[in-house]
């Protein structure tokens, strides 16, 4: 069977040539789908998030983590708030967002980002400057662009 399929094969190759090549579908492969257009961040930030996002392992979760904190990096600079409110808001948020879907899956992440807001604006609860806001903000753009290269 498979000889006469090679000898069906060479007989059109010798009638046709390589024209019969293009009436088989070659697949192409799928455009890559972008899920947020975020800008790559400075260096810095960067050095300060790095084992943040290689905690989180599965490629679903890091998309959904990514556009989690892309929306709280874009709205915590127009809050008018406080240390502890920005805490209680980005944990509340996160257990509306995720439902149970996270809950003891990635051990150390929670940990990961307090430290990363302590480091930013200290553990003393305060009125946030414009300053820190922006500081936080950037500094989670950066984990969303982290979460959203492939590792």
């Amino acid at each position: 069977m498979v000889k006469k399929i090679i000898a069906a094969l060479l007989i059109a190759y010798g009638i046709f040539g390589l024209d019969f090549l293009k009436y088989i579908p070659v697949p192409t492969p799928p455009e890559p789908v972008v899920i947020l257009n975020v800008n790559k961040p400075s260096q810095e930030v960067i050095d300060s998030i790095k084992g943040l996002s290689s905690v989180v392992t599965d490629p679903s979760d890091r998309a959904k983590i990514a556009i989690f904190n892309y929306e709280f990096a874009t709205k915590v600079k127009g809050y008018e708030t406080n240390l502890q409110q920005v805490n209680d808001v980005y944990t509340l948020a996160g257990k509306t967002f995720f439902k149970e879907e996270l809950v003891g899956k990635y051990k150390g992440l929670g940990d990961a980002i307090i430290k990363l807001i302590s480091k930013l604006v200290s553990d003393n609860n305060h009125d946030l400057t414009q300053t820190e806001k922006d500081q936080i903000s950037e500094h989670f753009m950066g984990l969303s662009w982290s979460l959203l290269q492939k590792e």
